[in-house]
């Protein structure tokens, strides 16, 4: 049965059936003589429209890619999923992270692999090699300034190179300590100068956005804190969910350098060239990196090349960490003095209602000193022989003396609730 069907494999990994004769073979062989011939016919048109239709599955997977150089040099390549794996070394699962269409569903990280290393930062979705960096959907809007940026800085490494050394500067003003076998000039491997692109171009977009809010906050919550009205409410409160939002995403990206802060052993899987040249022969090992000792001369044994190019990833965390982190700060600062507005605002709030209470308080005591007077009125006005209707002057007498007495009444009232705290001006 193996003999009479066919199945070749093509450069992209998709698996081609055989022509039609090993399966009209197979179905002559086990079929009867002419009662089930039209169940047969049927069972070989299935078979045929499965592979006819088993390249147009496999076509699905194919996917376009931009592939730039150290250089700068751009190429459009079509690659297949399966043979893209096995050529980077990473799994089919890892390429779901760089998905347009799963990005809600995955948070943004940096995966390290044999070969290579996954970024998914943001917009900014790519697989890093020591030679060469794959841009996924290169056609979409939001990967057209990246790539641009990216382009420019490798072709231009001197400004990669002045970024890197004002990183640096930040670094040592934070008080960071600056490890030196790392050489001035920033000659950092490919895969290392395309995460920092990667991170630096995250990073100016986190700062624009921070800066535009506060341009836009701090005015707002001045305003808010003078006077109080619904539409001033409702622009602070927009404000605070688009705060809420980019500080999501700024501590994301700290948590991710953090995370390979702390373990020197992921630091060094990111050092793709160190650690491909480590898996090499020890003879090819030592070709490979005569240059890099004739350049650090205290690094004599593997242990202290192993820190070396573990410190070239450090400070390149470091410092884009210390980065982000003064983001984070900038915008833990707005959010605090969010916060500080809101018990402004409530406290000036609490100051009106407690007006409102006093003010109730004054119209009940009047309305009571009142209603003595109508009750009096009430008693008087009753139909019934009093004798003081005969009695000059009666009238005004009852009259003055009522309303002096709920007039005392109130302001013995308004006098007690002072001394007692129950009323306040000011």
């Amino acid at each position: 049965m193996a003999s009479s069907a066919s199945a070749n494999a093509d450069d992209t990994g998709t698996l081609h059936v055989g022509d039609n004769e090993g399966y009209e073979h197979l179905i002559e062989q086990n079929a009867p003589d002419s009662q089930d011939e039209g169940l047969f016919n049927a069972q070989k048109k299935k078979i045929t429209s499965k592979r006819r239709a088993a390249p147009k599955s496999v076509q699905q997977t194919v996917r376009s890619w931009l592939q730039i150089d150290p250089n700068g040099e751009t190429t459009l390549i079509q690659a297949d999923k399966h043979k893209l794996t096995n050529k980077l070394g990473i799994q089919a699962r890892d390429l779901r992270l760089l998905d347009p269409h799963f990005s809600a569903a995955y948070p943004s990280c940096v995966l390290c692999r044999d070969k290579s290393m996954l970024v998914n930062l943001e917009h900014i979705k790519a697989i890093i090699t020591s030679k060469f960096i794959l841009v996924v959907n290169p056609e979409e809007a939001s990967s057209l300034k990246f790539i641009s940026t990216l382009k420019e800085r490798l072709a231009h490494p001197d400004i990669a190179i002045g970024r890197s050394v004002q990183s640096i500067s930040d670094l040592q003003r934070a008080g960071a300590p600056v490890a030196m076998p790392l050489r001035l000039d920033m000659d950092l491997p490919f895969e290392l100068r395309a995460l920092e692109i990667c991170l630096d171009e995250l990073a100016t977009e986190f700062d624009l956005a921070t800066t535009e809010l506060e341009a836009t906050a701090y005015p707002s919550l001045d305003s808010l804190a003078s006077k109080v009205t619904h539409p001033k409410l409702e622009r602070v409160r927009r404000i605070k969910n688009m705060l809420v939002r980019l500080t999501t995403r700024v501590q994301t990206v700290l948590e991710i350098l953090e995370k390979f802060l702390n373990d020197d052993e992921d630091m060094h899987d990111l050092n793709l060239t160190a650690h491909e040249a480590n898996l090499l022969p020890s003879a090819e090992r030592d070709l490979a990196t005569v240059s890099q000792i004739s350049a650090q001369s205290n690094a004599s044994t593997d242990l202290e090349m192993m820190e070396n190019e573990i410190a070239e990833v450090e400070m390149l965390l470091e410092a884009y960490f210390i980065h982000y982190d003064n983001t984070f700060n900038r915008l833990k600062t707005l959010s605090e003095f969010i916060k500080d507005t809101e018990d402004l605002v409530n406290i000036r709030l609490d100051q009106h209602r407690n007006q409102l209470i006093t003010t109730d308080l004054l119209l009940t005591a009047f309305a009571f000193a009142l209603g003595i007077i109508v009750t009096i009125v009430g008693v008087f006005g009753m139909n019934l022989d009093s004798g003081l209707q005969n009695t000059p002057h009666a009238f005004k007498q009852v009259t003055i003396a009522s309303c002096v007495g709920a007039i005392m009444l109130f302001i013995g009232f308004v006098v007690f609730a002072r001394r007692r705290g129950l009323l306040s001006w000011g």
